[in-house]
């Protein structure tokens, strides 16, 4: 699976670079994403929802995305400027871990389906506090917002209804099960190729260097509040969650979000460039910790 997983990023990587050099690429792009972003609910948030099983089960993954909220928090009130609650919400996401495009596809690669598990589970409770900054980045967006694209704006909240009220119809089918295995290729592949077109956008194409000393801050609370979570977890992949959440490749929401909504910071940029370099230590300790 881990191979599979880094040749999908290499493939997904070569069609974002193809798909940026296409004439009218900046206009088609926005519907792209909101593909993209209509896919992942699908595939991820019915089913990792269904599955639940047990309240212990939720608890660890909990904690993580208590971790993102408490940072969004700290990113809120370490900023003044115009657009505080949206423009703080984009800098988040630029530091925040890649849960559903690396922790997911790694922790996968790492730990099987019960990896899978652990880090989707996680991934789709962050969802409403992924919905309330779309509903942030929305409000005070630079480019105009057509209503009826809140719909697939929210898709992975609605799909998290959805995999609720499965929930209550009775235990998920073992085909779920296998849906989270395939998801993680697809992920890496349509991630990478996405989060590279979104780099390449006329609009993203900013000076980095501005945002580089606001973009490690975040980084930093981001490293300090998962690194114990990975110290103490009881199981080896929900260490392994931790450690990649700690020690993450770039965000791609953050660019791909900036296409959509308009926005240009520099602090995204500087994700964009420089977190490449935490993903790598990312992986390595990754290793480590399932010796």
């Amino acid at each position: 699976m881990t191979s599979v997983v880094l040749i999908a990023y290499v493939v997904g990587a070569i069609l974002g670079r193809v798909a940026a050099g296409r004439s009218g690429f900046g206009r088609v792009w926005p519907s792209i994403v909101r593909a993209q972003v209509l896919i992942a609910a699908i595939l991820l948030s019915i089913t990792s929802v269904w599955r639940i099983n047990s309240i212990d089960s939720v608890l660890w993954p909990l904690l993580m995305v208590l971790s993102i909220g408490l940072m969004s928090v700290i990113a809120y009130l370490t900023w003044h400027g115009p657009n505080r609650a949206a423009r703080t919400s984009l800098q988040t996401w630029a530091a925040n871990a890649n849960t559903a495009f690396f922790v997911i596809p790694v922790g996968t690669a790492f730990g099987g389906a019960t990896g899978a598990a652990a880090a989707v589970l996680m991934d789709r409770m962050a969802v409403p506090l992924y919905s309330w900054w779309i509903h942030l980045l929305r409000r005070g967006a630079p480019t105009p917002q057509q209503t009826r694209t809140s719909f697939v704006d929210q898709a992975p909240l609605i799909a998290v209804g959805l995999g609720l009220l499965l929930h209550l119809t009775g235990p998920a089918p073992e085909w779920t099960a296998t849906i989270t295995l395939i998801a993680a290729p697809v992920l890496a592949a349509s991630g990478a190729a996405i989060f590279v077109g979104s780099v390449l956008h006329p609009t993203q194409r900013i000076d980095p260097r501005p945002g580089v000393r606001r973009w490690l801050a975040l980084v930093g609370v981001r490293m300090a509040l998962f690194i114990p979570i990975a110290v103490f977890a009881p199981t080896t992949d929900l260490r392994v969650v931790a450690v990649l959440c700690a020690l993450s490749i770039p965000a791609f929401a953050a660019p791909q979000m900036s296409t959509v909504y308009g926005y240009a910071d520099p602090v995204v940029a500087a994700g964009s460039r420089y977190g490449w370099i935490i993903g790598g230590v990312g992986l390595v300790t990754a290793v480590l910790v399932t010796r």
